[in-house]
């Protein structure tokens, strides 16, 4: 299983689809992630160290706004490469599951629990995933018209949504370049996601978010799901499917620092993540190779559409999905390698 098999691309690439080729791609895309928010610290830092110091910092400011200002085209090469290596290929086991025959390819919410360090389920089982790819499609189908979309060149596949500090502003930079070039990273914004639904793309998330990350703790399974409700209301108003999805091994990616729990959540109210990790003993910010990385997708919740919902209908859906998130997480867990797991909702 997995990200699906090689293509003709891969035989360019001759590591792809081997461990290595999978250590290659975390040891790209990983810095990629830390160096950006990090770029505008770093240059705040220089301005203070003398002349030479104040004409680094300018540069990288210089390069910041650059990057931000410049759009760069997608490249359906670049995602052709990420998934011929194959980011599960360096665990000691990734694999999508559950209910594959359900996922459709419009008008679907996919919600990846949990989010972890560096959302593994979501980015080796969702955003480089062939094979989630070709179950989800490439495009929207034909409209009712049976006009086929525009060939100009745009993604027009499952939407993967993201912190917006990492797609747009001051803190993006790189990251910002790569969400680009790739096409299919967009602001988890309200905005955004009203725009992506009234055109029935599918959507993909990890609604717990940085609170998710900040109670991260190894071997612990949690997921900040009992006061987010936001997605549910959008899900009903513009009556999509709803697919909770579980990732079981995302625990046992890196090891964290858990104390000062309550200060490190009112962080998030900043859009900080409040974690601190480590890893690999020899590379800390490569996650642990030993993770079996188990993603279960559910079958999904079928929203009525209610363009205004109440309070109550709100609620209401909302406690469904989170008896259907732990429905997927109990069903699954003894197959997944994990009998004993408990899940944690907060």
């Amino acid at each position: 299983m997995g990200s699906g098999g090689r293509t003709q691309a891969s035989r360019t690439i001759p590591v792809a689809g081997t461990w290595l080729g999978g250590f290659l791609l975390h040891a790209l895309l990983i810095p990629v992630w830390i160096v950006s928010p990090l770029c505008p610290i770093v240059a705040l830092v220089l301005l203070f160290q003398g002349y030479k110091g104040v004409m680094f910092g300018v540069a990288v400011f210089a390069m910041i706004t650059i990057l931000n200002l410049i759009p760069f085209k997608y490249r359906p090469g670049l995602i052709a490469a990420i998934q011929d290596l194959d980011m599960g290929k360096y665990y000691a086991r990734c694999e999508l599951r559950g209910a594959l025959d359900q996922i459709v390819q419009s008008g679907g919410l996919y919600c990846y629990h949990p989010h972890g360090i560096l959302s593994v389920g979501y980015c080796a089982n969702g955003v480089w995933s062939r094979q989630f790819q070709q179950l989800a499609g490439e495009g929207l189908p034909p409209a009712a018209d049976a006009r086929p979309a525009p060939d100009d060149g745009r993604w027009r596949g499952t939407i993967f949504l993201i912190a917006d500090n990492l797609r747009r502003g001051a803190f993006s930079g790189l990251f910002k370049v790569l969400c680009d070039m790739t096409a299919r990273l967009d602001s988890a914004t309200k905005e955004k996601i009203h725009g992506y639904m009234a055109e029935r793309r599918n959507v993909a998330i990890i609604p717990g978010g940085f609170q998710d990350a900040t109670l991260f703790a190894y071997g612990k399974e949690r997921t900040a799901i009992s006061q987010r409700k936001g997605l549910i209301k959008y899900a009903l108003q513009h009556g999509y499917k709803v697919f909770p999805i579980y990732t079981f091994g995302e625990s046992e990616t890196y090891a964290s620092f858990t104390p000062l729990l309550k200060f490190r959540l009112w962080l998030n109210k900043y859009d900080i993540p409040g974690v601190g990790f480590f890893g690999e003993p020899l590379m800390p910010l490569m996650p642990l190779r030993s993770a079996r990385i188990m993603t279960y997708v559910g079958a999904p919740l079928e929203l009525p559409t209610l363009p205004e919902p109440t309070a109550a209908q709100i609620d209401e859906w909302h406690g469904r999905y989170v008896d259907a998130l732990r429905g997927v997480f109990e069903g699954n867990k003894k197959e997944a390698g994990y009998p004993d797991a408990q899940l944690e909702i907060w």
